[in-house]
């Protein structure tokens, strides 16, 4: 028998050690096991033959249901996902709305208030939006049976990233060095810079967003990679992106920045707007530049980061941000990391997510995973997130993967979307044949 003394120090350690076990299970950065398959839901979708599929976008509705957004063999689609991480056979046909066009992507997509859903697209030369009613089916209603052209937005590589709808209901969109607008049922808006154009300054825009007082502002640099633009090539020294803003009429904020744009030393792949006005840009940093290096960890002549720069509201740098700067490596088991997308928790903290993976002799990513980066809201790196503010999850085989968009749900849950697969078939072949969306424990 045990005397009474000892059962109670057993009982005290076995609390102890159950209560660490607990904390441990829920640590911010775990993958949610509630959510598909150990918190992780991939498909390819494949219809017909041995095509890729590609994820841009992401969104959740009302309900807490999932949209993504990319493409299937057989055209530009939206996809709902249940809460649970399963596909949802209510939307659409079988869980997937299509745009009924082959040959292109949505990049970007939005939930109106209403519950419809609006979705750019583009490829072989093709610009379109398309609008879907809760359902899955085309909202007859917008352009020509759902779907839009504004012939002059002629499809470039990542030309759909912006997207976004005015509190009117009309949509903001961009093409090849262009921003135009639509009407909310789908028509050109001739009213809106010259006959519904206005000239951007860079001709591949990353990110739009829209601030409170209808101001737009627009990203341009590199961002998440795709089919069309040849992604695995990425090289580790990418070029700064930038940032612009614009009235609500279409023409440059010149009080904006210099000018009406700020320069970045990131290459501006995603954009967010803080609930007090400030801006963030994410994207990816060169090892050149990683001189004060937040996480503590070295870097070689080579290895590539995640960015984070914010911006007061009138274009100049935050230096109370971290210096302006949040920067963020991935040791040297993981020695490259590419920023494609970005997100703001209802805390106010920051988590920006992407690739880090090994760099091979093309300086191109041999292999890559799902990474993740939190912040807090001073741009120090969130210990309580993962290990020492970082996630790095391994999909499928490991091979070529990254989150190319990001968001956070109403209960703090961090959904990473974005694409996974085998190795090439071949030394050209550059193929991602898998959606994959991972979801996150966010505190």
């Amino acid at each position: 028998m045990y005397s009474t003394t000892l059962k109670r120090a057993l009982l005290l350690i076995f609390s102890i050690l159950f209560v660490a076990s607990l904390k441990a299970a829920a640590q911010a950065g775990t993958l949610d096991p509630t959510f598909g398959k150990g918190g992780i839901f991939i498909s390819n979708f494949k219809q017909s033959g041995n095509d890729s599929t590609f994820l841009n976008a992401v969104a959740i509705q009302s309900d807490g249901k999932i949209l993504i957004g990319g493409s299937t063999p057989a055209s530009a689609a939206v996809v709902r996902l249940n809460t649970n991480g399963t596909l949802d056979a209510t939307f659409g046909v079988g869980g997937i709305a299509n745009f009924g066009t082959a040959g292109v992507q949505a990049f970007a997509m939005v939930v109106q208030p209403d519950g419809k859903i609006v979705a750019a697209a583009s490829g072989d030369e093709t610009g379109l939006v398309a609008r879907f009613n809760v359902d899955g089916s085309l909202d007859t209603t917008f352009g020509k049976g759902g779907i839009a052209t504004p012939s002059s937005l002629i499809s470039e590589p990542g030309v759909s990233n912006g997207l976004a709808v005015q509190p009117n209901g009309e949509i903001l969109l961009t093409g090849f060095g262009l921003m135009g607008r639509l009407t909310s049922a789908g028509q050109l808006d001739t009213s809106f810079g010259v006959g519904g154009f206005v000239p951007l300054a860079s001709q591949v825009v990353t990110a739009m967003t829209l601030q409170s007082d209808g101001k737009i502002l627009v990203t341009t640099g590199a961002g998440a990679p795709t089919e069309i633009l040849a992604p695995f090539s990425l090289a580790p020294t990418p070029q700064p992106g930038a940032i612009a803003r614009y009235n609500a009429n279409g023409s440059l904020d010149k009080t904006f920045g210099a000018a009406g744009q700020a320069a970045c030393v990131a290459s501006a792949a995603a954009l967010a707007i803080q609930s007090d006005g400030k801006i963030l840009v994410a994207g990816t940093i060169p090892s050149a530049l990683l001189t004060d290096i937040t996480s503590g960890r070295t870097f070689a002549a080579n290895q590539t980061g995640f960015g984070l720069v914010r911006y007061n509201s009138n274009g100049s740098i935050d230096t109370t941000f971290n210096g302006g700067i949040a920067i963020t490596g991935f040791g040297r088991a993981f020695p490259a990391g590419n920023g494609f997308s970005l997100a703001i928790q209802s805390n106010g903290e920051i988590v920006v997510a992407g690739q880090a993976g090994a760099l091979g002799a093309s300086l191109a990513f041999n292999l890559s995973s799902f990474a993740l980066a939190r912040y807090t809201t001073t741009g120090k790196p969130d210990t309580t997130f993962g290990t020492k503010g970082t996630v790095i999850t391994t999909i499928g085989q490991g091979n070529i993967s990254f989150v190319s968009a990001l968001v956070v749900q109403g209960d703090g849950k961090i959904v990473a979307a974005g694409n996974s697969g085998p190795p090439p078939p071949s030394v050209g072949g550059q193929y991602v044949p898998n959606f994959a969306i991972a979801r996150y424990l966010g505190q």
